[in-house]
């Protein structure tokens, strides 16, 4: 068993940007003292987290590792406890938190497992054997955005699909590779809008802010063309190693700047909160082929993280 300190100290309001420089106040787990004494000890609003006292907690299970959050001694989900955002960068722009499954060069496929008790980081495994992709080592750093999720019901007007049912997952374009399991607060560049399988899966690509080579990237255009044409193309082809077909893009392959990006995140974002407000999500099951049937008839939120369901409707966002 291996443990880890994660991330560093990062406080602030949360003031973020929306479509053509709308300002908007967001409301972050704001709760009256006694609405917070009701709460399991481990959620901690917004404002309060603390980056620096996260711990990771890697445990062997069978032939995969798995990745455990701890805060403050707490044992926490990556997904539901670590909030969505918690920290600006030098500049004043809201920076949105990362979480690495998947470290650029590598291949093993890891990510937030969704119907395991608190969400650990665990590798993929099929037939008895952990998954590693076989196109090729990843490109980039690879993970997802806290407190987010593509509602499979929710069809998206860019690609006319519904969601993947997945946290929303990032690009992250710096050189470094990230450590599994580490938790940053990353910058908003763009998105590609890829569909796999019918569903949308929408890539957000970011930066680092404390790193010198991006720190002063603010928007799509800031990143080499050449790099975001070779993340769309290793996407577009990895799944052909599997014996699969060719993903597809929507918006003409485009891809679209910061302010179309953070749009799309804080959907996500609205999309989780509802999913936890509601209590209605089923993984392990498809799509029912009936949109009218009702397709998540178990709570997973009290199943995989005792105590945040009662927690769901003090961590919404509010415009």
């Amino acid at each position: 068993m291996h443990v880890a300190s994660l991330g560093s100290t990062m406080v602030g309001p949360f003031l973020r940007t929306l479509g053509l420089h709308l300002a908007l106040a967001v409301l972050l787990g704001l709760t009256t003292a006694a609405e917070q004494s009701n709460l399991a000890p481990e959620i901690v609003s917004a404002a309060n987290f603390d980056l620096a006292k996260l711990k990771l907690e890697t445990q062997r299970a069978g032939a995969s590792t798995e990745y455990h959050y701890y805060y403050d001694g707490e044992h926490i989900s990556p997904w539901h406890d670590i909030p969505f955002s918690s920290s600006t960068s030098e500049d004043g722009t809201r920076l949105l938190n990362f979480v690495c499954e998947i470290a650029k060069g590598t291949r093993e496929k890891r990510e937030i497992h969704k119907s395991a008790p608190y969400n650990p980081i665990i590798q993929d495994v099929k037939k008895g054997k952990p998954r590693d992709y076989l196109y090729g080592p990843s490109l980039c750093n690879y993970g997802a955005i806290a407190q987010t999720w593509e509602d499979p019901m929710e069809v998206a007007e860019e690609t006319g699909q519904g969601g993947d049912n997945d946290p929303i997952d990032v690009l992250q374009v710096n050189s470094s590779p990230c450590r599994v399991g580490e938790v940053m607060g990353v910058r908003v560049l763009g998105t590609l809008a890829l569909v796999d399988g019918g569903e949308t899966d929408w890539k957000i690509i970011v930066a680092d802010p404390s790193d010198p080579e991006t720190k002063d990237w603010k928007d799509i255009g800031d990143v080499p063309k050449e790099r975001v044409d070779e993340l769309r193309e290793w996407f577009r082809n990895y799944k052909t190693a599997e014996g699969k077909g060719l993903n597809e893009f929507a918006l003409d392959e485009e891809a679209m700047g910061a302010d179309f990006a953070t749009k799309v995140a804080q959907d996500a974002h609205r999309a989780w909160a509802k999913m936890g407000q509601e209590g209605k999500c089923e993984f392990d099951a498809p799509k029912p082929l009936d949109a009218t049937i009702a397709p998540y008839p178990r709570s997973c939120w009290a199943e995989t993280h005792p105590g945040v369901l009662q927690a769901a409707s003090k961590k919404t966002t509010e415009l």
